[in-house]
């Protein structure tokens, strides 16, 4: 109605303008200005009519409107109201006036698009490995950012208008997520984008898939003979199939004592068996643990080692597991105490030997295959965990004195599922693994 009624006042005006004109002068209407830009905030506008002629003023648009006329003689100056354009995108409308016995004219008004002001994105998350990321800076006029954090590199850091701003950074190699800020200003109002680095996934640190590795063991473990006399990590290892590290053999100076003439023996089984054959308490076994995801192994997380093992009669079936901690060589599960006596020696002498020692792993049957799996936690943060398992005794899984290295000292990590009982599992999935307890 409102609009309606100011249509039919321009027409009326419009009438009144014309009326006063000479009857003998040719009929005639013109605008002032026949297109007029307005900024996305705004505002009230003017234009000029000059007519001798009855004309009618009409526009569909709500977001301006005409909100009052004034007259002079043939002119009319139209005031118009155009509203904020809370849009990102301009838009146009038009104003027509039509009159009589005169060609129709309009009046085209132009507003530009609302110019965000701010940063696109408020929140930035990243996975551990991602080292980039991007937002804009929107609106006009200059802008400074800066960063909580000092490894967070933008580029730029200051600029004009809108701007695409790269942020470059380290990976998170840490069991923590990595939050930074980044402060923009412009104009003196401040706004924040947050970039969330996630934790690296607390999982399998390290692992050995035998069977999916025969190949790779069977040269780099290999099969052979070895120096009993030549003290230090002999030259076969095990790689990680997850992560980084690697599973290794020390063989003590064994000059002193005798052998059944076959020698210190290695081989890879059938479905990558790592194996060693002569093993006593001066040797042990090495696994190194990492993950290049991680920097470092984290301080008082808890974590759990698993493997399949297996011995043969002649080995010892009482053994000790431990962890490096610092400088410390501590038991990866609780330790227990006992004492064995040994009649007759793996050489066929007799005697009288008692041993009392201390262990934490204990081979129930020779020749079965066992899982052994402990939990435990570091109190100081490591590059690698370094894990050791040694015979604990010299009296062997049969009750002998291993007086005399024998073939049957044999020790080993296997791909066979445990034993169920006194039945052999046909599988052969199992690793040797190092992980966090979630």
């Amino acid at each position: 109605m409102k609009n309606l009624l100011l249509r039919f006042l321009v027409c009326v005006m419009a009438g009144l303008a014309a009326a006063s004109c000479s009857d003998d002068k040719p009929s005639y209407m013109n605008l002032s200005d026949k297109e007029i830009s307005v900024s996305s905030d705004g505002g009230i506008l003017t234009m000029t009519v000059t007519a001798n002629v009855h004309y009618v003023v009409n526009h569909d648009n709500d977001w301006f409107s005409i909100v009052s006329t004034s007259n002079e003689g043939d002119a009319t100056v139209f005031t118009i109201q155009v509203s904020a354009n809370e849009d990102t995108s301009p838009r146009s409308g038009r104003i027509k006036f039509i009159g009589d016995d005169v060609t129709p004219k309009a009046l085209a008004i132009n507003q530009s698009a609302m110019v965000p002001t701010g940063v696109s994105v408020k929140k930035i998350e990243v996975e551990p490995q991602v080292t980039t990321a991007s937002f804009t800076v929107l609106g006009e006029g200059e802008w400074t950012a800066t960063c909580s954090n000092p490894d967070f590199v933008l580029s730029p850091s200051s600029g004009n208008g809108e701007t695409n701003v790269t942020i470059t950074f380290p990976a998170n190699r840490t069991a923590e997520e990595v939050k930074t800020d980044i402060t923009v200003t412009i104009g003196g109002q401040h706004y924040t984008v947050s970039i969330i680095q996630a934790a690296v996934d607390l999982n399998i640190i390290t692992e050995w898939a035998f069977d999916k590795s025969v190949s790779e063991y069977s040269e780099t473990w290999g099969n052979g003979n070895f120096d009993k006399t030549k003290a230090g990590f002999i030259d076969s290892y095990a790689n990680a199939s997850t992560g980084s590290g690697t599973i290794r053999f020390y063989n003590s100076d064994k000059s002193d004592r005798p052998d059944d003439g076959k020698g210190m023996r290695v081989q890879t089984g059938g479905h990558g068996d790592i194996i060693v054959r002569g093993i006593v308490t001066t040797d042990y076994w090495l696994i190194e643990c990492s993950n290049p995801m991680l920097g470092e192994i984290p301080a008082n997380k808890q974590m759990r080692f698993e493997f399949t093992g297996h011995i043969f009669s002649g080995c010892a079936a009482y053994w000790m597991c431990e962890y490096l901690d610092g400088n410390e060589w501590k038991p990866l599960m609780a330790p227990k105490t006992t004492t064995l006596t040994a009649t007759h020696g793996t050489s066929g002498a007799t005697g009288n030997w008692t041993e009392t020692f201390t262990y934490n792993f204990q081979y129930t049957k020779d020749s079965a295959y066992q899982l052994f799996e402990g939990t435990f936690q570091m109190q100081n943060p490591c590059g690698s965990v370094k894990i050791r398992l040694r015979p604990a005794t010299e009296i062997a899984y049969n009750g002998k004195y291993i007086d005399q290295i024998l073939q049957q000292a044999q020790s080993r990590f296997s791909a066979q599922h445990p034993h169920e009982g006194d039945k052999a599992v046909k599988e052969y999935n199992q690793t040797v693994k190092l992980e966090f307890v979630k």
